[in-house]
């Protein structure tokens, strides 16, 4: 757990440092005694440590996570990666009525996994072949996964494959992502009538992105049992969290030595 607490605040101070970001000099929290190995002696309050962290702005947040995806892209043995989406629900499903964020219609969408609705957004992430997240977007519960793949930014190198579900399928962004040297490989299904895949090409993307799955449920198991937060900045932060969380937990296996 040192190992770990020292990883996050070696990685999180040298890309404030880098982003010109400077702490409070009341600051409590030193690395010093992080570096001694006894972590913090002054210890913010609950309340006030919430405030603290929902000051920090979200270019903060996405710089930690892009430093770490920079990583994984370059240590990736070959040029496969896997796009999925999976919910995640602000309040239980009887208590949609009552609930006090995210109350516009597009946050209520439809979990096709576990074939219910649900009131908040999906996690919508692209991830390497051993399951290392290199990018992420929070949309609505109801904008559909393709719609999302469109704005994805694709910081991928050139002659990757992307492999994805039958959600994906578009023959238009398939062949933009052609002309960017990216295959996208998604499922068509038994039904498709264009562009037919071969029973053995159906297998094998389905074999390949089985990794996004397992990321997910790593990812959801870092997870609260319930979800404590007043404002959907406190929920989404949360989240994030969990992901970088799940992220920095391969450098603590000394998987980028």
């Amino acid at each position: 757990m040192e190992t770990y607490a020292t990883t996050v605040y070696v990685i999180s101070e040298e890309i404030l440092r880098i982003l010109g970001i400077k702490d409070d000099p009341q600051s409590q929290m030193s690395r010093y005694l992080c570096k001694r190995l006894r972590l913090f002696r002054a210890i913010l309050s609950n309340s006030r440590l919430n405030r603290r962290i929902h000051k920090i702005p979200w270019i903060c947040w996405n710089a930690i996570f892009r430093f770490l995806a920079l990583f994984f892209k370059q240590i990736n043995k070959d040029q496969g990666f896997a796009i999925d989406s999976f919910p995640v629900s602000c309040c239980q499903k009887n208590r949609i009525d009552k609930r006090k964020v995210f109350l516009e219609r597009r946050y209520l969408g439809f979990a096709a996994s576990k074939k219910r609705y649900f009131c908040g957004i999906k996690v919508h992430m692209i991830v390497t072949s051993e399951g290392k997240p290199v990018e992420v977007l929070f949309k609505p519960g109801a904008v559909s996964d393709v719609k999302v793949l469109w704005e994805m930014k694709l910081d991928i190198p050139p002659d990757s494959k992307l492999y994805a579900d039958g959600a994906y399928n578009c023959f238009d962004l398939e062949d933009i992502l052609k002309e960017e040297q990216i295959t996208l490989l998604a499922k068509r299904g038994c039904k498709a009538k264009n562009r037919v895949r071969t029973p053995i090409e159906e297998r094998e993307i389905s074999s390949k992105r089985q990794i996004v799955e397992t990321t997910f449920s790593c990812i959801t198991n870092l997870f609260q049992r319930t979800f404590k937060f007043c404002t959907e900045q406190g929920f989404l932060i949360k989240v994030f969290c969990a992901i970088l969380a799940y992220s920095v937990s391969f450098l603590c296996k000394g998987e980028l030595s």
